[in-house]
């Protein structure tokens, strides 16, 4: 095919066109060669250009762009200093630059992108103005050329960016062949391109991407097959496929090996079973995985399946949601009003039963699970049914048990941490529900496998004044009263008079003093503060929330780029902050619960816990959290902050039994948290003498 087979307009704008569509597509089908320098780049254009983009890398095209670093004032300020440091700070912002390009990408853009640097496809570099020119690149010109020479070249105000399709854009289209000026301009536009390429331009420098710019993209394509079909396929003739495992979670047509043998121990035990899999390790596409096999096997049946996913927040339901669309599913989301979803839901059990469909998926967040309306659906299910239980242990306490659907043949619980804390019986009825442990893959074997992240813990030994110490041992003494009339803090038989004193004691430890100076100082040793993510608890002093002040002080008083995530920001602005964060626009973010469970932070370096309660769920969940893999990130740093007897109350020999309970508490996450650690010995030096004075060496 030749460029000169298609019919270019001389002049697109966006008011009258669709450049995509009307240009960029069919223009990149049938080239060979495609130079551009353009101020603005961003993978949304990639994505809007899928197919033209898909069908010249399949065809052996080569492409070579030139694009400008977004800059901050400081950015400019480096620029314009032509000292001695100045080329290593550009390099500075050169590889930020591309680490933003990473951070902002979805996994699939990433992949795609990745194989189009691997093979050669897509050339990068970065142009920066010198000399005379102060300002930025922002060029905005291109040229195409086929395998018979034949060149199309544009010139204009339009990006590569997503936003360009809806601003009011325009640009020339010179073709070679349509008169001898075209041919001017396009040999000017190569002259031009080429001088800028070889670094021949006075007032542009170039630079190539160093390896470990490109790293993050050539990592993310490895672990995926290559196939250019990743980008979407726009033909609406395409008859709809069943769902399928998308080829970039797997490897030689696989999961990890651990992932398989989960699976396989599911189908052996009869469709039921728990999935007990570290935080980070995979269990979402275990599980999607799992669902799709079984899916496979019901439709040979020639029967229908509904999967019923029942997660405990909104957040993870749009989450697995997204995941589940790429798997090839459509699910309908359970959540909110009754009138939001329900005649949705209603339409897809119709459709099974008069096997319209064979296959269907309802997700649903545990609050709506245990409405009528939901369980009226579920007794309507036709055909088979599969519960999925997502962070299955939520699913416990007394009301939420009696919402697991009976009639569902097949079960699935997942879970980091499966067990109740202080819940034997619910814990022993989830067991029942769900079936046995089918797969045993904890953090051990996931940092020992390479698919977490080793760690470095740091215990920080603080204590309380005298007024805290005095309300401490007042709340025990309480707590110890109502322990010795049989009450009992669980969710089935809890005094609430019991509960209400344990989370004062709680928030008391979390929200200690001497924690705030020690959290301070540690920040200023730390130098260069990113990707920090703290800890707090949800207490109050005098009506001020501890979150709040804690933040005045990083942000006013260290100067630092700092916000909270907590219940109150929006999804929209959770979102945002959690991509400020990632590009580093946020140095750090303070939270409460919200990232305990699904929420992804694995551009988390260094962790500073200021409060955690001793329920493992909360504080295992937040180790898994930081030690997802990164790009570039080779060990994670956690601060844990341990409330411990001061010095002087230590040497005293009557050391009290409230003492010895403050510590045991402690404890049981300083254990946890130390048996992993890189540096396990040195944690274990830091509260030796603590553990000595106060009899707990065995503990």
């Amino acid at each position: 095919m030749s460029l000169k087979d298609i019919s270019l307009p001389f002049y697109v704008t966006t008011s009258e066109h669709d450049p995509i569509a009307e240009f960029f597509d069919p223009v990149l089908e049938r080239a060979f060669t495609y130079d551009v320098a353009v101020g603005y780049f961003s993978t949304a254009w990639l994505r809007d250009a899928a197919h033209g983009m898909a069908e010249f890398a399949l065809r052996g095209g080569k492409a070579r762009w030139i694009i400008s670093p977004e800059l901050t004032e400081d950015d400019f300020r480096v620029l314009a200093d032509n000292g001695a440091c100045r080329e290593e700070r550009i390099r500075k912002v050169i590889s930020r630059s591309y680490h933003e390009l990473f951070a902002g990408l979805t996994q699939r853009t990433r992949e795609a992108l990745g194989w189009l640097i691997i093979d050669e496809v897509l050339t990068f570099k970065i142009g920066i103005p010198r000399n005379r020119l102060s300002g930025i690149m922002h060029a905005k010109q291109g040229q195409f050329s086929d395998d018979e020479g034949n060149r199309v070249g544009f010139l204009g105000s339009y990006n590569l960016t997503g936003g360009a399709r809806t601003n009011w854009e325009a640009f020339s289209v010179f073709c070679d062949w349509y008169s001898e000026e075209s041919e001017q301009r396009n040999d000017a536009i190569e002259a031009s391109f080429g001088r800028m390429w070889q670094g021949r331009d006075p007032n542009l420098a170039v630079h190539d991407p160093r390896a470990a710019d490109l790293s993050a993209f050539v990592e993310q394509a490895r672990r995926s097959s290559r196939h250019y079909d990743l980008f979407p396929d726009a033909s609406p003739e395409k008859e709809p496929q069943s769902p399928r495992v998308p080829p970039h979670f797997l490897n030689n047509g696989r999961l990890r090996d651990y992932q398989e043998e989960g699976i396989r121990n599911w189908f052996k035990n009869n469709g039921k079973g728990l999935l007990h899999m570290a935080t980070g390790t995979g269990k979402t596409v275990t599980a999607l995985t799992t669902v799709t096999r079984l899916n496979d096997y019901v439709t040979k049946k020639q029967a229908e399946l509904l999967t019923i996913i029942a997660v405990p927040y909104q957040h993870l339901a749009e989450q697995w949601a997204k995941e589940a669309r790429e798997f090839g599913y459509e699910p309908v989301l359970c959540y909110g009003g009754v009138m939001r979803w329900m005649n949705e839901a209603q339409g897809l059990l119709n459709d099974l039963r008069a096997k319209v469909k064979q296959h269907g998926m309802l997700i649903v967040v545990n609050a709506s699970l245990r409405d009528k309306p939901f369980q009226g659906l579920i007794e309507q299910a036709p055909g088979h049914l599969l519960f999925v239980g997502d962070e299955m242990h939520n699913l416990g306490a007394r009301n939420a048990l009696a919402s697991l659907p009976a009639n569902a043949n097949f079960r699935l619980g997942l879970s980091a941490t499966p067990d109740r804390a202080g819940d034997e019986e619910g814990s022993t009825e989830l067991k029942n529900y769900f079936g046995e442990t089918v797969l045993e893959f904890g953090l051990d074997k996931a940092i020992k496998g390479g698919f977490l992240c080793r760690y470095f813990y740091y215990p920080v030994l603080v204590h309380f004044d005298d007024e805290e110490q005095l309300e401490y041992d007042e709340l025990s003494l309480q707590i110890s009263k109502l322990f010795a009339q049989g009450e009992k803090p669980d969710d089935k038989d809890g005094s609430e008079a019991l509960k209400k004193l344990l989370i004062r004691r709680a928030r008391l430890i979390g929200k200690a003093k001497s924690k705030l100076p020690a959290l301070l100082g540690l920040l200023k040793e730390q130098g260069d503060v990113r990707h920090t993510l703290i800890y707090c608890g949800d207490s109050k002093e005098e009506e001020k929330r501890y979150i709040d002040t804690a933040l005045e002080r990083i942000g006013s008083g260290l100067g630092l780029r700092a916000n909270k995530f907590t219940s109150e920001e929006s999804n929209d602005e959770r979102s945002r902050l959690l991509d400020q964060f990632a590009a580093g626009d946020l140095q750090v973010l303070l939270a409460i619960r919200c990232l305990d469970e699904g929420v992804d932070v694995p551009m988390t370096q260094t962790a500073y816990i200021l409060a955690s309660s001793t329920n493992p769920k909360e504080f295992i969940q937040r180790r898994g959290r930081v030690l997802r893999r990164f790009p570039g990130k080779e060990r994670a740093l956690i601060y844990d902050f341990i409330v411990t007897p001061r010095p002087e109350i230590l040497e005293d020999k009557g050391v009290s039994n409230v003492e010895r309970s403050l510590m045991r508490r402690e404890l049981a996450r300083f254990n946890e948290f130390a048996e992993l650690a890189e540096n396990h010995g040195e944690a274990l030096s830091k509260i030796r003498l603590v553990k000595e004075k106060l009899r707990l060496l065995d503990y």
